[in-house]
């Protein structure tokens, strides 16, 4: 029976090994499973102590790179341990992989890569070492926000981690994995205007906020300013317009874009900065989701601003 590999990346004393340590404790997760194999690329302040592993049937093998888990020393690993699942606490600060990310063996499938963050050094990591978190979290399937307290900005969090992966399920905690209540900072618009006017700056908020809440803009009076990024195809007259969030880096964006309709596309050239104004409508989309279109009115040439980039803060 093939068994099952669980990959744990982040910062050094992000909350990796907490994160190993409470899920062998999680006697739900664990039920059932007989060795499990941690497989330590990277050791911080937390230990694993051998009182500990000797309660949970787990045993821990020390790797001083990624280089060295070959898929030789895989089957080296399960020869000596046979484990019922592995557990990998990698380096964050280097990239996952090619054998982990596409070439595991049948024996040792990679089912769920999990990342942790802490919250407190975030936003210094995204502005200053954003290719770094890129790597961490483009690939995570959940990523834990960790040491939040009632102050952190969860938009912050969300939009930019979401500008990386769209994918990924997001959780927050408190220290020591405390259950936390976050507070929504403040919107820098008034979403009870008569037309809700988005500046440049505040793109980004406004784009994560219509995602997770698109009920709230049905019928509002909106005006935005983007780029015609791409004709809808089977529309005449329907675009996506949009601004693009940096995810890596400036060569590696991801588009935040809205449908916009009602409009006059031979009018328009792909790439041309525009400002839209009209009414927002929620439609559905896919089985259970929401989205907001943009049924326009009035449309106008708009000057590219200095900096192009969305941002969540």
């Amino acid at each position: 029976m093939p068994t099952p590999v669980y990959l744990f990346t982040g910062f050094l004393d992000s909350g990796k090994t907490t994160l190993i340590l409470d899920t062998l404790n999680d006697k739900e997760f664990m039920a059932g499973i007989g060795r499990t194999l941690i497989i330590c690329l990277e050791q911080g302040v937390t230990e694993y102590t051998e009182k500990y592993l000797d309660e949970h049937s787990a045993f821990i093998e020390f790797l001083d790179s990624s280089t060295q888990l070959t898929k030789e020393k895989m089957l080296e690993l399960d020869t000596l341990y046979h484990p019922s699942q592995v557990f990998i606490e990698y380096n964050g600060s280097e990239s996952i992989s090619e054998t982990l990310l596409t070439d595991m063996p049948d024996f040792w499938p990679l089912v769920e890569i999990l990342s942790t963050v802490d919250v407190r050094t975030f936003q210094s990591y995204v502005t200053n070492m954003r290719s770094m978190i890129f790597e961490q979290l483009r690939y995570s399937d959940v990523i834990i926000c960790n040491r939040c307290t009632e102050e952190t900005s969860r938009r912050m969090l969300r939009g930019n981690i979401k500008a990386i992966n769209k994918k990924a399920q997001i959780f927050y905690e408190g220290a020591f994995g405390a259950p936390v209540d976050l507070k929504e900072s403040p919107l820098p618009f008034d979403i009870n205007a008569k037309v809700i006017d988005i500046k440049d700056d505040d793109y980004g908020l406004w784009y994560m906020d219509a995602l997770d809440h698109p009920d709230a803009y049905d019928g509002k009076k909106i005006i935005l300013r983007g780029y015609y990024a791409e004709r809808l195809k089977g529309y005449k007259q329907s675009i996506i317009m949009g601004r693009r969030a940096m995810v890596c880096c400036s060569q590696d964006t991801s588009l935040c874009g809205i449908t916009v309709t009602g409009i006059k596309v031979d009018e328009l050239t792909p790439e041309m900065w525009i400002e839209v104004e009209g009414t927002l409508k929620t439609v559905p989309v896919g089985d259970e989701g929401k989205t907001v279109v943009l049924y326009a009115y009035r449309i106008a040439k708009y000057n590219k601003p200095e900096d192009e980039y969305v941002y969540f803060s």
